[in-house]
């Protein structure tokens, strides 16, 4: 029995495999595996440019921890003042540092996100 199926003559024997048949099958594993590869190159090449991205980054904070401290004394002490007046108690100042660069472009998500950090960081004074 022979069927055209939009201009492609397709013959069904009654359970024979054909040349054709035959042809067909490996030319679809073959595009299957292709594709198959060209992923896995493009998702080893994402991981490759990741893991660059991330040694760039290491160093880049291992050169930050190296410059030198750009807060000055009266900043530090006036910081330490008003953490003073909120908590009302003995405290340590370990680690300042600023959240946003005033140039980076803040987005509403970026806002909403530090809000609601900074409102779960309630302090509970003692009676």
């Amino acid at each position: 029995m022979i069927v055209k199926i939009s201009g492609i003559f397709c013959a069904f024997n009654s359970g024979n495999f054909n040349s054709e048949m035959g042809l067909l099958s490996l030319v679809g594993v073959g595009i299957v595996f292709s594709v198959l590869s060209i992923i896995a190159l493009v998702v080893a090449l994402f991981k490759r440019l990741d893991d660059h991205w991330q040694a760039e980054e290491e160093k880049a904070s291992a050169a930050a921890l190296e410059k030198d401290p750009t807060i000055d004394t009266t900043t530090l002490l006036l910081i330490s003042a008003a953490a003073a007046t909120v908590v009302g108690g003995r405290f340590r100042v370990r680690k300042i540092r600023r959240l946003l660069s005033p140039r980076t472009k803040r987005t509403p998500w970026s806002n909403r996100g530090r809000l609601v950090l900074q409102g779960s960081h309630t302090i509970r004074r003692g009676k």
